[in-house]
């Protein structure tokens, strides 16, 4: 199978894809009635008065503003790895997850961002669980669509190789 050469296009892809695990863990929830909103009713509050969240128009801006920021967060995930490495790739995107959700639902939240302010525990815990599986799926999707020579840094280390200082440390050492 070929893989995906272009970071940007593997980290969207694999963003997107890994989203339809957040948003059916949290639509589940809500089905449920174990939470008050998912992801999309969030995004959709970004730009929308509550009145209109739940609108059948409001609910496709939510479905688009949640999937852009998705795609986005594939991206961050592909150019991270590209600086990093694929290794514990699992642990990588589960970092990101979760720092996507604490800046969406407690940052961005706090800060007035959006209309919509559950104060339902359950609502926030669920939102934190399937951020969590959005990062590990994201990270394994990742991983395994983009060609392997895109998690290679084209530029060289920080700091100075190591030859390079060894022959310099050698060159002082011989002008003291």
């Amino acid at each position: 199978m070929n893989k995906i050469k272009d970071r940007l296009i593997a980290g969207a892809l694999s963003g997107i894809a890994a989203n339809v695990v957040k948003i059916g863990i949290e639509h589940a929830s809500k089905t449920f009635g174990y939470t008050e909103e998912t992801g999309m009713d969030k995004a959709a509050g970004f730009f929308l008065s509550p009145s209109k969240v739940m609108t059948p128009k409001g609910k496709l801006i939510g479905f688009i503003g949640d999937t852009t920021i998705a795609g986005a967060l594939g991206v961050f995930a592909s150019y991270l790895m590209t600086i990093t490495g694929k290794d514990y790739y699992a642990l990588k995107g589960l970092t990101i997850g979760n720092m996507s959700w604490s800046t969406m639902y407690g940052v961005m939240a706090s800060l007035g961002s959006t209309t919509t302010k559950s104060d339902e525990p359950n609502t926030y815990l669920t939102s934190l669980i399937s951020h969590t599986a959005f990062g590990i799926t994201k990270a394994y999707i990742l991983v395994n669509i983009a060609d392997s020579g895109i998690f290679k840094p084209h530029y060289q280390a920080l700091g100075k190789p190591k030859e390079e200082s060894d022959s310099a440390s050698v060159k002082s050492s011989n002008n003291s």
